[in-house]
């Protein structure tokens, strides 16, 4: 992404980016990802198209900016390392949220795109890069003796497992449920 998320975004650039990501929204819930082009984005949002390559390389670099956006929710400013798994659980909750408040935006984007396609694969490897990151700060991982990176990869893929399985393809389970899960397949007690 050409514009720097690090610092504090003016509010010219806050209407901007807000705009290109509530198209790109609202073009997802109406057709397949591959047909939907940088001139259609403008159009919509009624910015040139210099004005969206100011802000973004192509297309895909505005839906990664749109999963950033939804990502705002799952961090907090200060992280610590913890010596038990309520870091994960927390973060777990956090990610649960978010999939459960854009369900309606997530069954729109599988309605036109395909489970196994580029868009859903973008949406899960980014948030489970997202976990990944978040865990590997978070979580003492000293009693294991596995490497931080590889425990981090494994609990986060887990976590996108159990959440896709819920959220995308759509079996009925609640937080609780959701926890159980987590906790069978992490085996958490003697895990972390």
């Amino acid at each position: 992404m050409k514009y720097d998320l690090t610092k504090k975004p003016t509010r010219g650039a806050q209407r901007t980016l807000g705009l290109f990501s509530n198209t790109m929204f609202e073009l997802l819930s109406e057709e397949p990802f591959e047909k939907i082009s940088v001139n259609k984005i403008c159009d919509i949002s009624n910015f040139p198209r210099a004005t969206f390559y100011n802000y973004f390389d192509d297309k895909f670099d505005l839906v990664d900016y749109c999963w950033y956006v939804i990502a705002q929710d799952i961090e907090v400013d200060k992280v610590t390392k913890v010596k038990s798994n309520q870091s994960l659980i927390v973060y777990f909750d956090r990610l649960y949220d978010v999939f459960k408040s854009n369900q309606h935006l997530l069954d729109n984007i599988l309605q036109y795109n395909d489970f196994s396609g580029q868009l859903v694969n973008s949406f899960i490897n980014y948030f489970k890069d997202k976990m990944q990151e978040i865990l590997s700060k978070t979580i003492d991982y000293s009693k294991t003796g596995l490497p931080v990176e590889l425990i981090a990869d494994h609990c986060s893929e887990t976590v996108i497992l159990v959440l896709k399985w819920i959220f995308l393809k759509h079996h009925d389970a609640n937080k609780q449920l959701a926890h159980e899960y987590l906790q069978k397949l992490l085996n958490l007690d003697q895990f972390i």
